[in-house]
Order: C-alpha cells, then structure tokens, then sequence
C-alpha cells in the first residue's frame, strides 16, 4: 500500500509511504517512510488505531497520537479578508440559518457545524449582507473549506473619521 503525506496541514513538502508484506517472513511488514525502512510485525499493527476523518488520518500508536495529512488534498488557506467564512476543523454542516441576500449583524449565527461530536456556531464576523451560501445541511465538510460568503452591508455603512 502506497500514499503520501504531510506533517501539517499546510505543509508543503510530502513524505512517501509504502507497506509491503514480505513473502519471504510470513506476518512481517517492510514500512518505508521517505528515506527510512523498517521492518514490523504483523502483532504491532493490533497496538496500534487508524481513524481517518475527510482529509485527516490520525494514527494512535503506545499512548501517542500523531496527525497526518493527506498531501493528495491541497488545503485551502486561511481566510485572507473579512467575509469569508471557512470551516475551521472537519465536519457535518448540521443546519444552514442563513440564505443569500438575507442582512446579518456581526455575531449572528450563519450556520452549525458538527465536529468531534461537538456543535459550533459559524458567525458573521461583522455586519453584511450574505452573497453565497455554498453548503447545505447534511455535508460533510473539511477543514478550510469555504462556507459562506458575507459581504458589507450598504445599510450599514462604516463610519469615517470625521474631518479635522
């Protein structure tokens, strides 16, 4: 079994892995991780958990938890101006409370997110008008991935410095 994968989610750089039984010692695996080669019995991987959510594969291995990546998966970026409302972890959108053109205050709940058996609230992280909604109730969603987009109200205009 072959696949790659990052460190972190906005790493760029990719590590190979390969998992090969070798015929020649039954219940004996050779793991190749980049440069590195071992040779592991079949017993360890009973001691050690896999769980793999959307895009994220955590490996809990003698009391350690280690997060990888898939590095087939670009990630989005962070959000790089206000209005842009992305899923901050993996999850299930749960309910959508918003539709397009409807006016929101800063704070208002766009929408709920379910991770880790935990409800989040998205809000408006200012007042705005919602252009886009791109998901829907029932989507299971990666972290990054863009949700809403919310624009600035002309109803609520920003106030200026008054002149000098």
């Amino acid at each position: 079994m072959k696949f790659a994968y990052r460190r972190s989610a906005t790493d760029e750089q990719t590590v190979e892995v390969d998992i090969v039984p070798l015929p020649e010692r039954r219940g004996t695996y050779r793991v190749t991780v980049g440069e590195h080669v071992f040779e592991l019995d079949e017993r360890l991987f009973h001691r050690a958990a896999f769980l793999k959510q959307a895009d994220d594969i955590t490996l809990q291995f003698e009391g350690r938890e280690y997060r990888i990546f898939d590095a087939s998966q670009r990630r989005r970026a962070t959000p790089t101006h206000t209005g842009d409302l992305r899923a901050p972890m993996a999850g299930k959108i749960i309910c959508v409370l918003v539709q397009p053109g409807e006016h929101v205050k800063t704070g208002a709940t766009l929408l709920i997110l379910e991770a880790m058996k935990m409800e989040q609230q998205i809000t408006a992280p200012q007042d705005g008008v919602v252009t886009r909604v791109l998901c829907r109730e029932g989507d299971q969603v990666t972290a990054g991935t863009e949700l809403v987009v919310l624009e600035e109200d002309s109803a609520f205009p920003t106030r200026a410095a008054s002149p000098g």
